[in-house]
């Protein structure tokens, strides 16, 4: 399982620079990190190398965030990966909620990370396991790659 953290965020000046930066006192490394804005309010999505001590550094520091479960997916870095993604999860009428791409370290490959339906979630598992095309990560795959 992959675990997502999210941290709701007013918009105001300084307040993503308090979260990053009580995670690097933390020592926490951010793996994949996405903004979201609406007009007063940011959401920040992280996948963090230790997602525990982030989330108690998080809350140590009157942060308020939660965690998500999310997919992480690998595919060949090349025209078509993504779509092979969305085919997958087509094929079974599964939404994509959003999606954001992870950085590798140590493959060519590409890394999506995935939040469908809770609903949809272990259907998901289950398609991905049987495609060719893509490969579904453990956690500890994604942080090693």
């Amino acid at each position: 399982m992959i675990r997502q953290v999210s941290v709701f965020m007013q918009n105001q000046e300084g307040r993503l620079a308090k979260v990053l930066r009580t995670l690097a006192d933390a020592k926490v490394n951010i793996r994949s990190l996405t903004i979201a804005e609406a007009e007063d309010f940011g959401l920040l999505r992280l996948i963090l190398q230790d997602s525990d001590a982030g989330m108690a550094a998080l809350k140590d520091a009157g942060i308020m965030a939660n965690e998500t479960q999310v997919l992480a997916v690998e595919v060949p870095d090349e025209p078509g990966g993504m779509a092979s993604i969305v085919e997958v999860l087509g094929s079974a009428d599964i939404s994509i909620a959003y999606a954001y791409s992870f950085l590798p370290k140590n493959t060519d490959n590409a890394i999506i990370i995935l939040k469908v339906p809770d609903a949809d979630y272990d259907k998901a598992i289950e398609l991905f396991s049987g495609d060719e095309r893509t490969n579904l990560l453990a956690r500890d795959e994604l942080l090693t790659r």
